[in-house]
This record gives C-alpha cells, sequence and structure tokens, in this order.
C-alpha cells in the first residue's frame, strides 16, 4: 500500500518510513468495491479523503433526462474528495462508481489535518493538486458552455495541440468522448464524419487526427 499511496499526488516525495507512520499513527481505513458497484452518491455526506489503492473508478453527473457527464477517469493513486471534506456543505457534488473491481482507503477529515500538521510536503502537495483541479474544472465548463458539437471537438483537439505540440488527439473510446464534451454519443459521431468529409480530421476507434490546423482554428473562432 505505501507503494501505491507515493503514486498517489498527495504524498510525492514522502519517504516510505514516514508515510508508515501516518499509517501506524493515523486513522484510516479500506473498503473493497466490485465492478459496477457505487462508491459515493451525488448528495451523500462526505467527511474523507479517499485514493483509490487498486482498480479504476469513473466520477460522472447522471441527469433526470439519462444524459451522463463524465468528470473525471480515475485509477490507482488517484484521489476524489479532497476539496469536498472541507467545503461548509460536504456533500457529493457527483456519483463516483467502480469501472473494475476497487480497493479504496479512506482518510477523515481529522485525519488529513493531523497530517498536514506534521507534514509541511504534503501540505503543499494537497495544495497543488486542488490548485490543478480548479484549472481542470474551469476548462472543463468552458468546453460545455460552447455553442456547437464542432466548437467542442475543435477545443479538444486546439487544447492537446498547444499542450502537447501534437495534431493527434488520443481517445479511449467515443462514448467517455462524449460523456466529457456533454453531448450525445450519436451526435458527436456525426459531427466526426461531417468534419472528416470536410477534410478537417481524420479519425478512428483510438485517436483523432488534425488534417488542417488553421481550418480547425478558424472553426472554432469564427
Amino acid at each position: 500500500m505505501i507503494k501505491t499511496l507515493q503514486r498517489a499526488r498527495f504524498f510525492k516525495d514522502i519517504e516510505d518510513e514516514e508515510i508508515k507512520k501516518i499509517l501506524d499513527e493515523e486513522v484510516y481505513m479500506v473498503r473493497s468495491y466490485n465492478k459496477g458497484q457505487i462508491i459515493a452518491n451525488q448528495g451523500e455526506p462526505c467527511n474523507s479523503l479517499s485514493i483509490i489503492v487498486e482498480g479504476k473508478a469513473v466520477v460522472q453527473n447522471v441527469y433526470e433526462n439519462g444524459k451522463v457527464l463524465t468528470l473525471a477517469n480515475l485509477s490507482e493513486g488517484d484521489a476524489f474528495a479532497e476539496a469536498i471534506i472541507f467545503a461548509k456543505e460536504g456533500t457529493y457534488p457527483s456519483t463516483v462508481m467502480a469501472i473494475e473491481n476497487c480497493k479504496i482507503i479512506f482518510f477523515p477529515k481529522k485525519t488529513i489535518l493531523n497530517i498536514m500538521k506534521k507534514n509541511t510536503k504534503f501540505t503543499e502537495n494537497f495544495l497543488g493538486l486542488l490548485s490543478q483541479k480548479l484549472v481542470n474544472l474551469n476548462k472543463k465548463i468552458k468546453l460545455i458552455e460552447l455553442d456547437s458539437i464542432r466548437r467542442k471537438i475543435c477545443k479538444l483537439l486546439l487544447d492537446n495541440y498547444n499542450t502537447k505540440n501534437s495534431l493527434v488527439l488520443k481517445i479511449k473510446s467515443k462514448k467517455e468522448l462524449a460523456e466529457e464534451m456533454g453531448v450525445a454519443r450519436p451526435s458527436l459521431s456525426r459531427e466526426l464524419i461531417s468534419m472528416k468529409n470536410s477534410g478537417l480530421i481524420d479519425f478512428n476507434l483510438k485517436e483523432i487526427r488534425i488534417l488542417d490546423l488553421e481550418k480547425i482554428e478558424d472553426e472554432f473562432f469564427d
């Protein structure tokens, strides 16, 4: 478990012995979940920071009309609820579900405060992760607010190009991409085909490739 926690951003650059000391001295809980099982329901009280020790999970908003918006895909070493435990409302804003058999370690709020008092590196890591998540959330909101599926696709492609200097955007599946964008998968497929026919992109099951960067920029900023 110590090696897994070291891969979590909160414990980055903290020595094995220090993590072992935390586990020996502080209160925490480990639970297992089966694939498809809900780890946390939207609206439920939240009083712990959670880190995935094994398996994978997904953070989603599920709306009354059946639409699903994927906010994050989580794997071993990833965390959730780090901001919520200090929020006044103290409830999960989204649903967390296991997409593989999972093992989760839960650190109660009091434990997190104790670790922060004793370990400045943990505090630095914690604040850094919160800041990055705010940046990512802002990007997600801007993506969802765009007025057309084509502009959403163009933004993802341009963001990927600007950060990675790559014309190729790797994707896990059209389903996950549609959920990330907050659109229906058939609508996404139709727009990808339309953009391909227009000579803007090419795509397959695993990637979308920019064929005409200038036209992609024109489409987005038009």
